[in-house]
């Protein structure tokens, strides 16, 4: 309604009324249309006064934090002193996200188990710290880096298992013992 009453919409305008509105809209609204692109383009083009670089190159020496700079609570990728872990299991079984796998052995001492696999997917990994709490040996915590990226998701994933128990430990273990029972005897 609002373009034919300038476009002489109404009964009593003139052709030449009618013309002269036509053009008074078409430069109202071309005027419009060179401000856009002007500012679109020197924007592509970097001659805007206003656009200036706001992106930092990476590591920025001035404003990143080293590891020692993060807050005490702070959660890092997460390691296991692999000496201490008792594989209990705990924090696989409380892990929400399943980002944790442990695979157990007989140990060489028996109610001992040996943790020969103690894996950590980190692309799954939440970083929540309910595995850490649960972790009654305290094997499990959080490091202080945080700072790690990769193409390929395997990669990410961290091992801090002792390995599959060879034959030849099973027979030391077993001469261990063996031994350890004569001493007990004499």
């Amino acid at each position: 309604m609002e373009h034919q009453r300038n476009l002489g919409g109404a009964s009593g305008d003139t052709f030449f009324s009618n013309l002269r509105a036509f053009f008074v809209l078409l430069a109202r609204e071309g005027a419009g249309l060179y401000r856009t692109v002007q500012t679109g383009l020197s924007y592509l083009f970097s001659t805007a006064e206003s656009k200036k670089i706001v992106t930092e190159l990476y590591p920025d020496p001035l404003s990143s934090r080293t590891p020692d700079e993060l807050p005490p609570r702070s959660r890092g990728f997460l390691e296991n002193d692999i000496l201490r872990c008792t594989g209990c299991g705990d924090c696989a079984a409380v892990c929400p996200a399943a980002c944790i796998s442990l695979s157990v052995e007989p140990g060489p001492k028996p109610g001992k188990l040996w943790v020969s696999g103690f894996d950590i997917d980190h692309s799954k990994c939440l970083f929540c710290g309910i595995c850490v709490e649960a972790c009654l040996p305290a094997s499990l915590t959080h490091s202080r880096k945080y700072e790690r990226a990769s193409g390929d998701v395997l990669a990410l994933s961290t091992s801090f298992g002792r390995g599959p128990i060879s034959v030849e430990m099973k027979e030391k273990w077993r001469q261990q013992r063996e031994a350890e029972e004569e001493d007990a005897v004499r």
